[in-house]
């Protein structure tokens, strides 16, 4: 190959990882219109209950994540593979087994419905971004099989149709679900922006390694308890004043 059509080639390559690196960073944005800022995922009720402070919130935030947030960055990395894993005619039934796998292991009503509605809403706005039929298919096979469409399944699904990297999906997926939860408890708790900032700041680490982590969980072994958020998702409607959905 000669130097100039080489070069050609280098910089188109360099325009289609930036081109993936700007749509990651739009679809990782806390501020997508798709509603996850209504939704709390039980820490409305836990603050309410005084069970959550402010003093706690960063090793509530990393226990959360290392059992909750494994758990969906496995389910997106398998969202993600069945792309490029299976013909046109095998990706439907996996899809919404995927799906139906990920409902089971949400015992909590109120966060089962949420993860459902923003999945939904995400790949609808997704497919009005970047018109894909496998989306298509995804969103219709779903509404006909009356089945779920987790967040997490749908964001990997997303990342893998717009050839953004496996691990960079997972990674953005774990970012904008940490700032969903801090944005929430700022407006639940007396937490500023700076303390929120430096929370997440120092929460890299942890999200780096979950997301390493959930490379090597076979489907058999994926475990998750979260007993005091299920708790707190089955209480929230009792609640006498909410802010939050869920």
């Amino acid at each position: 190959m000669k130097g100039p059509e080489r070069k050609r080639l280098h910089n188109m390559s360099l325009s289609l990882d930036a081109q993936a690196l700007l749509q990651l960073l739009q679809l990782a944005d806390s501020a997508l219109p798709i509603g996850s800022a209504a939704h709390s995922f039980g820490v409305e009720t836990l603050v309410a209950e005084e069970l959550l402070t402010v003093e706690h919130l960063a090793q509530f935030l990393e226990d959360y994540l290392h059992e909750t947030g494994t758990l969906e960055s496995i389910f997106c990395r398998r969202a993600y593979v069945l792309v490029s894993s299976f013909t046109r005619d095998e990706f439907e039934p996996q899809w919404l087994t995927l799906n139906d796998e990920l409902s089971a292991l949400k015992t909590a009503r109120e966060s089962r419905t949420a993860s459902a509605t923003l999945g939904r809403r995400f790949l609808q706005l997704v497919q009005g971004l970047e018109e894909s039929p496998l989306l298509q298919r995804a969103i219709q096979s779903a509404k006909d099989a009356k089945s779920d469409i987790h967040y997490s399944a749908a964001f990997g699904l997303a990342g893998s149709l717009l050839r953004v990297d496996e691990t960079a999906t997972v990674l953005a997926y774990l970012q904008q679900t940490l700032w969903c939860l801090v944005s929430a408890c700022q407006r639940l708790m007396p937490l500023g922006q700076s303390q929120a900032s430096r929370i997440v700041w120092r929460l890299k680490p942890t999200l780096i390694s979950i997301a390493e982590c959930s490379k090597e969980v076979a489907p058999e072994d994926i475990v998750v308890f979260a007993p005091l958020l299920d708790l707190g998702s089955q209480r929230h409607p009792l609640l006498s004043t909410r802010l939050f959905i869920s």
